[in-house]
């Protein structure tokens, strides 16, 4: 299928995948700056932005999109699917970063470092019946905890996807299922867990867990920061994000 990717800069090629019902948009903080030192590549998922749904693998349709190399930046949802690709092709991914994201988003008997079950079955009910408070919701989720919470959410509201039904409903269906902690102790590229010190979405501890198992992660927290940690700290973010793709 194809895929809306917009690329902008020179260099070593760098893949954006952002999370669930956003869009490519939503690196708008952050994508001229890195786009000074890198090729960067902002992705709309499927059924989000300008991309078409379908229901092939998305992990697949994203590898066939970039077949040679590229270092990997993903989102939270975009994250998980980064860890994937990363797995299934570890030639074509040179570094991996994963911003705030985890291997498991729902809590299970043997996992702690998600939302509860209950919780995320409510919120994937309350989709169907009122879809735009949903993403509200959502979008709160995201800036709660934060500096400025009121203002990042305001910030988000702007980057919504205008993202099919099916998509946000397949998006919720991999979030639901996820256990990627296998799949994060076999990926050996290098990796970087970027994380808000403050998100309440994805606790930290569940990027401490990838950095300590991941055979090379490591964790940079971000102080004050929720989960969308360059849209409230871009500064930050691209100065950690640069440092590590820059030691290849």
């Amino acid at each position: 299928m194809h895929l809306h990717i917009e690329s902008e800069g020179q260099g070593r090629d760098v893949v954006l995948l952002h999370g669930w019902g956003m869009s490519g948009k939503c690196w708008d903080p952050v994508f001229c700056s890195l786009a000074q030192k890198f090729r960067v590549h902002r992705v709309d998922l499927p059924g989000h932005g300008s991309s078409r749904h379908c229901s092939g693998d998305w992990v697949e349709i994203l590898a066939q999109a970039f077949p040679s190399e590229v270092f990997l930046c993903g989102w939270s949802l975009g994250g998980q699917l980064a860890l994937q690709w990363a797995e299934r092709y570890p030639e074509r991914i040179g570094r991996l970063a994963l911003v705030s994201s985890t291997p498991g988003f729902v809590s299970r008997m043997d996992w702690t470092h998600g939302i509860a079950e209950e919780a995320f079955s409510e919120f994937s009910d309350a989709l169907e019946s009122n879809p735009g408070g949903t993403l509200r919701r959502f979008l709160f989720l995201q800036a709660q905890g934060g500096e400025d919470a009121a203002g990042i959410f305001r910030k988000l509201q702007g980057y919504l996807g205008n993202t099919e039904m099916a998509a946000l409903k397949k998006g919720l269906d991999l979030l639901a299922v996820s256990d990627l902690r296998k799949t994060a102790q076999s990926v050996i590229r290098p990796a970087l867990m970027l994380h808000g010190e403050c998100d309440r979405l994805t606790p930290i501890a569940a990027g401490k867990w990838l950095a300590e198992n991941m055979p090379d992660g490591r964790l940079e927290s971000i102080p004050g920061c929720a989960h969308a940690p360059f849209v409230s700290h871009p500064g930050c973010f691209v100065s950690k994000l640069t440092e590590f793709f820059d030691e290849s």
